[in-house]
C-alpha cells in the first residue's frame, strides 16, 4: 500500500509539472515580440537640403533671380520682392516673399507675394503665383506679416492694416489660408474706426454733424476652422461674428460698423 501511494504522488507531481511547462510555453509564444517598424524615409532631393538653399532655389525658379526681384501690381506698379520664407504643405512648397512698392504714395501698396513649387529633382517647378493676393497698408511699404495656425487647418498668413485720411481712420486684418492647392484669402475682418482727427474741438462733432466715433475691436473666442468674434470697444460697445464657409471666413453681419 505504501508503495502505490509513492507511485501514485510520483505519478501526480510528474503531471503537474507538464502541465506547468506547457503554461509557460503558451505564454511565451503569446509574448512575441513585435516586429519593429520601419524607420521614417529619408528626405530625398530638394527636401534634402538645408533650409536656406531650399529658399534659395525656389526663389530663383519662381523669379529668376537670386537676391531681389520685380513684380508687377496692375498696369503701373512696380513691387521688388526678395526671399522671405518656404512653408512645406504636404507635398507643396509655399513661397512667401515680401516686397515694398517703387512708388511710396500714400495708396500704393507693398505685397508678400506667393507662389506655389513642386519639387523636381534638386530643384523646383514652379504651379501658381500670387503676387499680390496679400497687401500692406500704403506708402509703398512691404506688409507686416505672420504665420499662424490659430484659425485654419492650414497655415495662414495674417496681416494687420490700415487706411487714413482728412481725420477719418479704420484699420482690419486679413487672413490668408495657404491651402494645399492655392491659397485662398477670407473677407475683411475690421479691426478700429475712428473720426477723431475730424471733430471739431469746440462742437466735439465733424463737420458733418457725427458725433466723436472710435472703436477699438480684438479678435476673441477663436474656434479653429470654424468661427472667432471681434470684440469692441471705446464709444460704443458690441460684437461683430464670422464664420467659416466655403472654405473661408465671412462675415455674419450685412455690414461691419467698423468699415471705412
Amino acid at each position: 500500500m505504501k508503495r502505490d501511494r509513492l507511485n501514485h504522488i510520483g505519478i501526480s507531481l510528474a503531471g503537474s509539472l507538464m502541465l506547468l511547462a506547457g503554461c509557460q510555453q503558451a505564454s511565451e509564444s503569446g509574448n512575441t515580440t513585435a516586429p519593429t517598424p520601419s524607420a521614417t524615409p529619408t528626405a530625398t532631393g530638394v527636401r534634402a537640403l538645408p533650409e536656406t538653399e531650399q529658399l534659395k532655389l525656389a526663389f530663383r525658379a519662381a523669379y529668376g533671380q537670386d537676391d531681389a526681384a520685380q513684380v508687377r501690381e496692375g498696369d503701373s506698379d512696380v513691387i521688388t520682392v526678395k526671399p522671405g520664407r518656404l512653408v512645406w504643405i504636404g507635398e507643396t512648397a509655399a513661397l512667401l516673399s515680401p516686397g515694398a512698392n517703387a512708388s511710396d504714395c500714400h495708396a500704393c501698396s507693398g505685397a508678400l507675394a506667393i507662389a506655389y513649387l513642386k519639387p523636381r529633382g534638386d530643384g523646383f517647378a514652379v504651379t501658381g503665383k500670387w503676387p499680390t493676393l496679400v497687401s500692406g497698408s500704403g506708402w509703398g511699404a512691404e506688409p507686416e506679416w505672420r504665420l499662424t495656425d490659430e484659425f485654419t487647418d492650414n497655415p495662414a498668413i495674417y496681416v494687420e492694416s490700415g487706411w487714413s485720411g482728412q481725420g477719418y481712420s479704420c484699420g482690419g486684418a486679413s487672413i490668408t489660408e495657404l491651402k494645399p492647392d492655392a491659397p485662398v484669402q477670407s473677407e475683411r475682418i475690421w479691426l478700429s474706426s475712428s473720426n477723431e482727427g475730424a471733430v471739431d474741438e469746440t462742437s466735439g462733432k465733424t463737420f458733418g454733424g457725427e458725433p466723436l466715433s472710435k472703436l477699438d475691436g480684438k479678435i476673441v473666442d477663436i474656434v479653429k476652422g470654424k468661427s472667432f468674434a471681434v470684440q469692441v470697444s471705446g464709444t460704443a460697445t458690441f460684437v461683430e461674428r464670422y464664420e467659416y464657409r466655403g472654405g473661408k471666413f465671412v462675415p455674419l453681419q450685412k455690414e461691419s460698423r467698423l468699415s471705412c
